[in-house]
């Protein structure tokens, strides 16, 4: 994962910088989401989409009740979408959020081999796409950037999710253009025992 370098018109980066330094917010009790992070863990394992679809759902519903936010409409679709380099993977599509229509695309199977996607990383990916959602809806924002602020949020709302104690995502320095990439091995360490 790689943040956005901040924008040079003073007023989005002033929105960039809130999102940036936003680092902490409240989760929901994780015994509420458990169940349908159960489910949708299940319907994966069985390969059943539509199961996936009303986990997700349910998810939504209650993170957005959470958030006082109206829920968003998800899609759970087959392959992700991606892009080839002279033969090899070069891109490809997790999930996404519209803002416009306030939806949520999530996608359940590699680009490639079309396998299930691990139920983790759909968790993952609908709490990054739900954040999107969030900011917008809920603080304002007129953009939703990839900023430290906003994986931190992310990562909070996962942890949650899974019923796990939060520890902070650990960044290397910033990058000639401002981006940062999150240090995974020194992640890992943070992460309770």
């Amino acid at each position: 994962m790689i943040t956005e370098p901040s924008p040079r018109r003073i007023d989005l980066r002033r929105e960039y910088e809130a999102s940036a330094r936003l680092v902490k917010m409240p989760t929901p009790d994780s015994a509420r989401l458990t169940p349908w992070v159960e489910a949708l863990a299940t319907a994966r394992e069985d390969g059943d989409r539509p199961r996936v679809n009303v986990a997700c759902r349910q998810l939504l519903d209650l993170l957005s009740e959470f958030y006082d936010v109206p829920p968003p409409d998800i899609k759970v679709l087959g392959p992700r979408p991606h892009r080839t380099h002279e033969g090899f993977l070069a891109y490809e599509l997790f999930g996404d959020y519209e803002p416009r229509h306030a939806k949520i695309r999530l996608w359940t199977r590699t680009a490639v081999n079309k396998q299930w996607t691990s139920s983790g990383v759909m968790l993952s990916t609908l709490c990054h796409e739900f954040m999107h959602h969030v900011d917008m809806a809920r603080l304002g924002f007129s953009r939703s950037y990839h900023t430290t602020g906003f994986f931190e949020r992310t990562h909070t709302l996962y942890q949650a999710a899974l019923g796990q104690p939060h520890y902070p995502l650990a960044w290397h320095p910033p990058n000639a253009d401002g981006s940062r990439t999150i240090n995974w091995p020194e992640t890992r360490r943070r992460r309770p025992r």
